[in-house]
């Protein structure tokens, strides 16, 4: 989690967000997992594919989320991130299935960061990759997961995403 507050945090910059949309997109980044808490273990560690069912278990993570938020972080913005940061951006999302700019722009951000982490992490499920492919799948992505304005300034600094990674 702490990975993906510091992504957020880098992209938050190089959109200009002001301090305090800085300070609370880190804090969402933080918590977007947070529902996790409330999914069966057994399933979330689970090292083959899950089934539909389970599935459907781990969705819940987001609505969960917002169940067991601490009321001092209750915000907006921290419950946008943590509600729909799996919202893609053609609409095939969780939980709403909303589309485009209609997804608040720190859950898009965190969208984004988040998987870029995921894929450069060792999961139970699967090996890490490499900044480069990473990179390669997030863009292959654009438009159809993630907002393409969010990916085209992800790809024109990736430097500083790879240089954070390589801290890792």
């Amino acid at each position: 989690m702490i990975r993906v507050a510091e992504y957020a945090e880098i992209m938050g910059n190089l959109l200009y967000l002001d301090n305090r949309e800085i300070k609370l997109l880190k804090k969402g980044a933080l918590f977007h997992d947070i529902g996790k808490i409330l999914v069966d273990k057994d399933i979330l560690n689970k090292s083959s594919q899950l089934t539909k069912e389970e599935f459907e278990k781990v969705k819940e993570h987001s609505s969960l989320g917002l169940k067991v938020l601490n009321e001092e972080y209750k915000n907006e913005v921290i419950e946008n991130i943590i509600l729909f940061h799996h919202e893609k951006w053609n609409g095939k999302g969780y939980p709403l299935g909303l589309t485009g700019k209609n997804i608040p722009l720190e859950a898009r951000i965190v969208s984004v960061v988040d998987c870029y982490d995921a894929l450069t992490s060792k999961r139970a499920y699967k090996n890490k990759m490499s900044h480069e492919e990473a990179l390669k799948i997030l863009k292959e992505e654009s438009g159809i997961c993630f907002d393409p304005d969010i990916i085209s300034i992800f790809e024109l600094f990736e430097n500083k995403f790879r240089q954070m990674l390589s801290k890792y």
